[in-house]
């Protein structure tokens, strides 16, 4: 049986935090829930969910207030310094905002002579020394438990 421990969340973005870490943006969730009340009359009753991203898949989205999101994420809490509980959804992904493609075509690209580039430095392999190929190769030996050879 396959465990899921995310949650969707489906709202608008009232409120975005981006200096509250250096790490992640906060933002905060509205959805308008309506219900009957018991004289039979249509009530709207707001809900707000805290959520958080990473700045660094943050990036990728062009994140603006006023615009109907659905976020996938892990539910996550926390003790305040009043000792409240606050609870809040680690983002994972959104859906219903645009990417940025710069930002996206950046992160992973190619170079003119095919090397991959990660945020625009080269990843190449280096080859290795015949010291370290040694060095490696007594060690591979020293766990398999043979001698020198």
């Amino acid at each position: 049986m396959k465990i899921n421990d995310y949650i969707l969340v489906h709202g608008k973005i009232i409120n975005i935090k981006n200096n509250v870490d250096e790490k992640y943006i906060w933002f905060d969730i509205s959805k308008d829930e309506y219900f009957k009340d018991k004289d039979g009359k249509l009530k709207n009753y707001p809900s707000f969910f805290s959520a958080r991203i990473s700045k660094t898949i943050a990036n990728k989205y062009i994140l603006d207030t006023n615009i109907e999101i659905v976020a996938k994420g892990i539910p996550k809490g926390y003790l305040d310094k009043n000792g409240y509980r606050q609870n809040y959804i680690h983002v994972t992904e959104i859906n219903g905002v645009n990417t940025n493609e710069d930002v996206i075509n950046n992160i992973i690209s190619y170079d003119t002579d095919g090397v991959m580039l990660w945020n625009g430095k080269r990843c190449e392999s280096i080859p290795t020394t015949k010291e370290e190929q040694l060095e490696i190769q007594e060690m591979i030996n020293k766990i398999c438990g043979k001698d020198d050879e």
